[in-house]
């Protein structure tokens, strides 16, 4: 109860006052993003639609794109994914540049793409380029001293703490830097539910 109380203060549109429909880390990071009417929203590497109806409730006109390095794979997600009266763009990051003009989004948010960037000050520099003034930036991650045990793992994860990425935000620009610490519950191929924690760092553009 305390948690959903906490989510809908959080929540300042009227038209999410409810959970959403999954506890991961998508949905839950998606549930914190302020939005307004006709918002422009930017998504660094979805690996998926399924949240996408969801973000698409948190207000009026919201305009979508999608960054992404695995074209094939994002291209057969976004196939059948259909959205009325809402835009879709999707782009390709290509040598960690963000195919965008400056000055184009409102908001942009990530979840668990932090461990593959090669240089995430360089990375979040970008982010910060697209940004409109007071624009922000949420990235949801699994930080250092918990990542390394998750089965999902591999040899080419960075994992960081969490004063290791605030640090990025502030080398990149970004002010009133914000922590949230949450749990998200997963459910394995055995149907078996687990919590674990992870952290949202939020930044906004002067």
């Amino acid at each position: 109860m305390e948690e959903q109380a906490d989510l809908n203060t959080l929540t300042l549109n009227p038209k999410i006052d409810v959970l959403p429909p999954k506890k991961n880390i998508i949905f839950k990071l998606v549930h914190h993003l302020v939005l307004k009417t006709e918002a422009k929203v930017l998504e660094i590497g979805p690996g998926s639609t399924e949240h996408l109806p969801y973000l698409f409730k948190k207000a009026e006109n919201i305009s979508y794109s999608g960054a992404y390095n695995n074209e094939s794979a994002i291209r057969d997600a976004f196939s059948t994914y259909k959205v009325e009266d809402n835009a879709i763009h999707l782009t390709k990051i290509a040598d960690n540049k963000l195919d965008f003009e400056d000055i184009s989004f409102d908001c942009c948010f990530t979840a668990n793409t932090i461990y593959f960037w090669p240089d995430p000050s360089q990375y979040l520099s970008e982010v910060y380029r697209v940004l409109k003034p007071k624009g922000k930036m949420n990235l949801a991650f699994v930080e250092k001293n918990f990542g390394g045990d998750l089965p999902w793992t591999q040899l080419d994860f960075t994992f960081y703490e969490i004063d290791e990425v605030k640090s990025f935000f502030k080398q990149s620009g970004f002010v009133n830097i914000e922590v949230k610490e949450m749990m998200e519950t997963v459910t394995d191929k055995d149907a078996k539910e687990t919590s674990r924690p992870f952290i949202i760092v939020s930044g906004q553009k002067k």
